[in-house]
């Protein structure tokens, strides 16, 4: 996978954008557990993101030669380095897999009931293999060119769901339990905030990187915007109760909206750019793993490891979550303490370890000037 096309920082941040906001909405599940409240467990993981964002980002600033994966090395050593980086391959599949599984279950579950799973995901893996081969510079421009439609009409479904909304559904606040909320933050952290450490691995692909730290916070404060405008449309169109018994609450909202007497169905073009959305995720998360893996086991040249890795991901994704419950069981249950080690406690003893290195290089230069 010889891409040595670089990206500037604006187009990292739309991808940051498009990454986490595909289907972030599709189970609101933080919301279902602590309802009006949801906007604290939300802000909670945007500020712990957007702060595992700026760890990686100084990390990166001051090994700026190298990729992050080859940072690892030179910070934790060639072993410890190499258990490091395992475990984001692992947390790579991890999500992976679960967005597999998440877009596949939405799709035989509201549109193709008919459709085996198995063969969605299959199609799936060889359009994101595909992905691979014309390289990141071309993921890019094509979030550049679908994103402004995206906004677009999430704006004109939001104006549209908002005439249902006849009151606050926010309020009243503060009903939730201190534990619940912090555990309501976890949810959110871990799908979808704490995905964003995957860009961490990206950074030595940016032109400018000064720049860099300002437009992925960027993106993950407007996708948490996102977020909780979808939990605010869905509690006011819905109600509590009713998003708490629906497999897809933000969808069933959408489906409320109607342009006069005629048409009607608008949800299909959000699905399509959800789709389109997840498939950037999936796309990010595979090419990503071959950096990743590319540092681990010492390999020259990775394209021919891009179908092959492809299908890992189909072989996990078809022997994994087989019932939509499983899934739901698994991001309410596992996902949330299962993220922080790659998402949370690793750049965080990067961030401590280049800090140490960096003041110990102060002192020598300050003590050699005497």
């Amino acid at each position: 996978m010889a891409d040595p096309e670089k990206i500037n920082h604006g187009q990292l941040g739309f991808l940051c954008f498009s990454y986490l906001s595909g289907f972030s909405t599709l189970f609101l599940i933080e919301a279902k557990l602590v309802e009006q409240d949801v906007w604290m467990s939300n802000l909670l993981a945007i500020v712990i993101a957007i702060g595992m964002l700026w760890l990686l980002t100084f990390v990166q600033s001051q090994h700026p030669q190298l990729s992050m994966a080859e940072t690892c090395e030179k910070l934790l050593g060639k072993w410890f380095a190499k258990l490091a980086l395992i475990i984001y391959l692992i947390y790579f599949l991890e999500i992976g897999v679960l967005a597999y599984r998440a877009i596949a279950w939405f799709y035989t579950t509201a549109i193709l009931p008919y459709t085996a799973p198995n063969v969605l995901i299959l199609l799936i893996v060889l359009v994101s293999s595909y992905s691979i081969y014309l390289g990141l510079g071309t993921l890019v421009r094509t979030v550049q060119l679908i994103l402004p439609f995206f906004i677009l009409l999430i704006c004109i479904v939001s104006l549209f769901i908002l005439r249902e909304v006849e009151i606050n559904p926010f309020l009243p606040m503060f009903r939730s339990k201190i534990s619940e909320v912090l555990y309501g933050g976890m949810l959110s952290f871990g799908f979808p905030f704490g995905k964003a450490v995957v860009f961490g691995f990206l950074l030595s692909r940016v032109k400018n990187t000064k720049k860099t730290f300002i437009s992925l916070a960027a993106a993950v404060a407007l996708s948490g915007i996102y977020l909780l405008l979808a939990s605010y449309l869905t509690f006011g169109a819905l109600g509590i109760n009713l998003t708490k018994l629906s497999a897809f609450p933000f969808f069933t909202s959408i489906q409320l909206v109607k342009f006069g007497e005629y048409m009607e169905r608008i949800e299909i073009l959000i699905i399509a750019i959800w789709t389109i959305f997840t498939l950037f995720e999936l796309v990010v998360l595979h090419y990503v793993f071959l950096v990743v893996l590319k540092q681990v086991f010492k390999i020259k040249e990775t394209k021919p490891f891009i179908l092959p890795t492809g299908l890992l991901f189909y072989v996990l994704a078809y022997f994994s979550y087989t019932r939509m419950m499983d899934l739901a069981a698994y991001d309410f249950k596992i996902l949330p303490f299962s993220s922080l080690l790659p998402s949370v406690i690793i750049p965080v003893l990067l961030a401590i370890i280049t800090w140490v290195r960096k003041r110990q290089r102060a002192v020598q230069d300050q003590v050699s000037r005497i």
